[in-house]
């Protein structure tokens, strides 16, 4: 099936692509090797999205002489997507898709976390992982950017720091009621999403790492591998409309605190001292008031004293149990995406064309 973009988007494409960055420096003496790096998409139903997505990636590719195999990691979907990939597979001119697909639905993190397992399994041709969203609100002109700030900073991981976004006002202030959130509890500031390029050499720890079963971002933040961030603009979606809603996003917001589940729990200790000291400062002041002056009435202390004594027992009484619970987590085994991931696919990712990995892509230097 040999569809493709309208004129005028394929020449907006190509020419931002070409605007954004020089992929790397030329040499006449000698011919190129291919530039192959991998692309995680999750996707759940939004195939309408990722048919625009995938033929703008592939587009942007050839403007950019890249090759990308594109990880489409479906998540569990009811709605059969394969006529999608066989369609973007057949049409393809530097795209080479490698479908994994769920035997349930995970949810959006862990899918990323899938198709990083995937992409580590052939870390080692790569040059760079990008990981990005399927609806288009990770802008595929950026891809050359990321994949450029990656060679540039060969030990970091580039994330695309968020500028302008079009989800809306309500959202706007939930995500930033998250970020405001997630700094006080954690004290670390998270400030990108998804949408990142990883070096090869960092994705054996990463798809180790418990907490990226969790929320992506948070786990990136975690593992205190360098990060450079880009500033980037959101796009829009393609198609179809965004199933993130109040409870999802309350949902996410959670996650991502509790990949800092230790972290919060000695900040909350230690509010919960304090409060306890200044209990214990209050029922000092009680007992002076009523020993030391004439100010206090009939029965005033005794019910002052009893109730900050409730107060302080239930502070430690909350410390007592948030302490148990995570000591009693820490003893359960966690699940670790490198070793349990793939229990979860449905079949084993395979090529939706007929080429073999072996001529992926194709060597420049037979053809001189």
């Amino acid at each position: 099936m040999g569809s493709s973009l309208e004129p005028s988007e394929a020449d907006r494409f190509a020419r931002v692509a070409r605007e954004l960055t020089a992929l790397r420096q030329t040499s006449d003496a000698s011919p190129r090797d291919p530039f192959l790096i991998a692309i995680v998409v999750p996707v759940y139903n939004d195939w309408a999205a990722f048919r625009i997505l995938a033929r703008a990636i592939d587009t942007i590719l050839v403007a950019a002489d890249l090759y990308a195999e594109l990880i489409v990691v479906d998540d569990g979907s009811w709605q059969s997507g394969e006529s999608v990939l066989a369609e973007i597979a057949g049409a393809a001119r530097r795209l080479r898709v490698r479908p994994a697909v769920l035997a349930t639905n995970l949810g959006h993190q862990r899918a990323i976390a899938v198709g990083l397992v995937q992409a580590s399994a052939r870390a080692n041709v790569y040059r760079a992982i990008v990981v990005m969203d399927g609806d288009g609100e990770d802008q595929p002109e950026h891809i050359p950017l990321l994949v450029a700030e990656a060679m540039a900073h060969p030990n970091a991981v580039v994330c695309a720091q968020r500028r302008r976004r079009f989800e809306g006002s309500r959202f706007a202030l939930g995500y930033g009621l998250f970020k405001l959130v997630f700094r006080l509890c954690t004290g670390r500031h998270i400030d990108f999403g998804h949408y990142c390029a990883i070096p090869p050499a960092h994705l054996p720890r990463l798809v180790h790492t418990p907490a990226l079963w969790s929320h992506f971002a948070a786990s990136l933040i975690r593992s205190g591998l360098p990060l450079h961030r880009v500033p980037l603009d959101r796009g829009r979606r393609y198609a179809g409309r965004s199933t993130m809603n109040a409870t999802a996003l309350i949902r996410h917001g959670l996650n991502a605190i509790a990949v800092f589940e230790d972290v919060c729990l000695v900040r909350l200790l230690v509010l919960l001292a304090a409060f306890g000291c200044g209990v214990i400062v209050a029922m000092i002041g009680v007992v002076a008031v009523r020993f030391c002056t004439d100010l206090a009435m009939p029965g005033w202390a005794t019910n002052a004293g009893g109730l900050l004594l409730v107060v302080l027992f239930q502070a430690a009484l909350l410390a007592a149990t948030a302490a148990a619970a995570h000591l009693n987590r820490r003893a359960l085994p966690e699940i670790v995406p490198a070793r349990d991931a793939p229990c979860f696919l449905r079949a084993p990712a395979a090529p939706a064309d007929d080429n073999g990995e072996a001529n992926w892509p194709p060597d420049r230097r037979a053809a001189c």
